[in-house]
């Protein structure tokens, strides 16, 4: 049977048991899995919404200086963000899953290995980044942050405004620790070169600082040098891991 160039690279393109099903099929397929995630998000929310006074006082004490509320809504409002970031954070991995279920169908068992080596790591950094930025910078940058600001006016934190940068440092410094993934992928498409990475180790390290005093926050230096010690040693886990990728 003769085939054609067009069949046979289409033949080549075609991934190992995918079938081409109709795009309403496809539709429904997303739609199915968008209310799988939606439903235990949603129920995720309200649970925390009932504990999220005893969270609020948990976090308070991470963030030592005095807030206060500047209209009578800041408390539910405050309450009601906690709630939606919980629900947000703890549906990740199921969201993760069902993309996972919904894309991979298409992909290659080569591509579906480096996702499920890539996606416990990418959640490992974020942890390890968010848990860094909570207990020790937050407290950091909210303490420099007043004590330089007590000479020009007396200090008045909104609960709100607070909860806001506490997690802006967070998912920040969750995404700065996913810069070893920047590098492992970089490295797999042959931008960058271990041996040279290793050769100029102090010209990158230098680079690293300067990029950390320009992008972390706070008036003085502590959590500038958190910052570039924790890129310095990204650097280091990257060259480590990317072996094993």
């Amino acid at each position: 049977m003769f085939i054609s160039n067009k069949e046979s690279v289409n033949m080549m393109n075609t991934v190992p048991g995918d079938e081409e099903l109709p795009l309403t099929e496809h539709i429904e397929e997303l739609r199915s899995r968008m209310i799988i995630v939606a439903v235990p998000v949603a129920i995720i929310a309200f649970i925390a919404f009932w504990f999220s006074g005893g969270l609020l006082v948990i976090w308070k004490q991470t963030v030592p200086v005095p807030m206060s509320l500047y209209s009578p809504m800041e408390s539910i409002s405050t309450k009601l963000t906690l709630s939606l970031v919980i629900s947000l954070f703890l549906g990740i991995p199921l969201i993760v899953y069902e993309a996972f279920k919904f894309v991979g169908k298409g992909l290659y068992a080569n591509e579906k290995l480096f996702f499920i080596k890539v996606v416990p790591l990418s959640f490992i950094l974020f942890f390890s980044g968010a848990t860094l930025a909570y207990f020790l910078v937050t407290p950091l940058v909210f303490k420099q942050a007043l004590l330089y600001s007590g000479d020009v006016a007396v200090p008045q934190v909104s609960v709100i405004r607070a909860f806001y940068t506490t997690i802006t440092l967070v998912v920040g410094f969750g995404i700065v620790f996913q810069f070893p993934l920047l590098m492992i992928g970089a490295m797999k498409m042959g931008i960058l070169k271990p041996g040279s990475l290793k050769r100029q180790r102090m010209m990158i390290y230098g680079a690293l600082i300067a990029l950390a005093f320009f992008v972390s926050p706070g008036p003085e230096a502590v959590s500038e040098l958190i910052v570039a010690a924790a890129l310095v040693v990204l650097f280091e886990f990257s060259l480590i891991v990317a072996r094993f990728f």
